[in-house]
């Protein structure tokens, strides 16, 4: 089981992912990708409506040019007869410059490859025959004057066609003005809302580790402060026994064994700090292996006893003969029972005795009730005994860092447990612990 130490130990704010932007923004991200789709359809519209008008361009000026050279075939066939060779030659010319002129059209319509035959490859064929055999006849006057209508036709259709792409080209064009501007648009103000999240994220980041860095500050200062009191203790203890040599061995015995509760105590506020300095960023890191209930919760109790001794409290221990299996990190559980049983006995008057309970329920669930015979706690403090660094007025009288049921809490709910406090009818405190079981042994 990996975890991180709750709000209450480390004093991190929850960092709010980059990605989640709101509904609003989703939606704009979503039109975004919409026009961006759009204006790429319309660069290629555009493109292909350009090459449209390219060919357009292109047919309408070889329609006016095949009415240009009709026309003057038309008046060359007026003024040439077989007395003018020079006519005819200048006719001929004409014609066959016409049939280029034709294909040429006809390359333009249907691509490079043999020229297809139309009405128009024909009659520019027999212009050119009429325009060697029969120039100045009527029959070839009445063929130009015929190709030429067809031609006046086709460039008044080639001009309406040109005209119709312009203006085709125009639309695709302010429509892509348009699609490009709300594009620029919408990506700037995603931008905006994307920077805006990251100076958001910057800042919720920088509070963290503030408050991170204050919440370690505050914790070893505590931490510091509860240590010097055991350690003035123990020393007052050794130098008393040393000032007189001839103190009895039952007294000697005594001293030593509050010297050894005493480093029973300093032992386990080092653990915590070593498990806290071990961690990356004040995060603690779980085991998530299976253990013996029923034994870890012995363990802390003959721990506490020692320290139990040396202000005249004693422990009992009530459990059921069967262990329970449960899975998470044993040495942890240990040490939050070990916090819990601690700020019992720190509130135990001397002569009393501390409860310990164990007791395994038929829904796979043990609970663990821990009784002093304490003062108790007032309604006022009741629901915040396990705040981090929180303490009532006789707990700051009793000394103490605050973190201690804090860090029991948070062990028991990463163990997939809760832990709660209630006062007892006439006087004293019991913290319930409930963690779920996976078999019994």
């Amino acid at each position: 089981m990996i975890a991180a130490m709750p709000t209450e130990i480390t004093s991190s704010a929850p960092v709010p992912p980059l990605s989640a932007i709101s509904a609003r923004a989703r939606v704009l991200a979503g039109l975004f990708a919409l026009l961006v789709v759009a204006l790429g359809l319309l660069v290629i519209a555009f493109a292909a409506s350009a090459r449209h008008a390219e060919r357009q361009f292109a047919r309408a000026s070889l329609s006016e040019q095949q009415a240009a050279a009709v026309a003057q075939i038309a008046f060359l066939a007026r003024r040439a007869g077989p007395a003018s060779p020079a006519q005819a030659e200048a006719l001929d010319a004409a014609a066959r410059g016409y049939r280029d002129l034709i294909i040429a059209e006809a390359t333009l319509e249907h691509g490079a490859g043999p020229p297809a035959q139309s009405a128009e490859r024909r009659d520019a064929e027999r212009l050119e025959q009429l325009a060697r055999r029969a120039a100045g006849t009527p029959v070839i006057q009445d063929l130009a004057t015929k190709i030429a209508a067809r031609e006046a036709a086709e460039v008044v259709e080639a001009r309406n066609a040109l005209a119709a792409a312009g203006r085709r080209s125009l639309t695709i064009a302010g429509l892509l003005a348009v699609v490009a501007l709300a594009s620029a648009l919408c990506g700037a103000w995603l931008l905006w809302r994307a920077n805006r999240a990251l100076e958001a994220l910057v800042e919720v980041r920088t509070a963290r580790i503030a408050a991170v860095d204050s919440s370690r500050r505050l914790f070893f200062a505590k931490a510091s402060h509860e240590l010097r009191t055991p350690v003035a203790g123990l020393r007052s203890a050794a130098e008393v026994a040393l000032e007189q040599p001839d103190l009895p061995t039952s007294s000697l015995r005594e001293t030593l064994a509050h010297v050894v509760a005493g480093a029973a105590f300093l032992s386990h506020r080092i653990d915590e700090l070593l498990g806290l300095a071990r961690a990356e960023d004040g995060q603690l890191q779980l085991a998530d292996e299976p253990f013996d209930l029923h034994r870890a919760v012995a363990d802390a109790v003959a721990e506490a006893r020692r320290y139990a001794a040396s202000v005249d409290v004693t422990i009992v221990m009530a459990a059921p003969d069967q262990p329970a299996v449960v899975r998470g990190d044993a040495r942890w559980l240990r040490q939050a029972l070990l916090a819990v049983m601690e700020n019992g006995l720190k509130f135990s008057p001397e002569g009393t005795a501390l409860s310990v309970a164990l007791s395994l329920a038929p829904e796979q669930r043990a609970t663990i009730v821990i009784t002093d015979r304490g003062p108790g706690v007032m309604d006022a403090d009741l629901p915040r005994i396990f705040d981090a660094y929180y303490q009532s007025d006789a707990g700051r009288s009793r000394g103490g860092s605050g973190l201690g049921l804090a860090l029991a809490r948070w062990v028991v709910e990463q163990h997939g447990g809760m832990i709660t406090a209630r006062n007892l009818e006439g006087g004293g405190c019991a913290i319930d612990i409930s963690l779920p079981v996976e078999h019994r042994a």
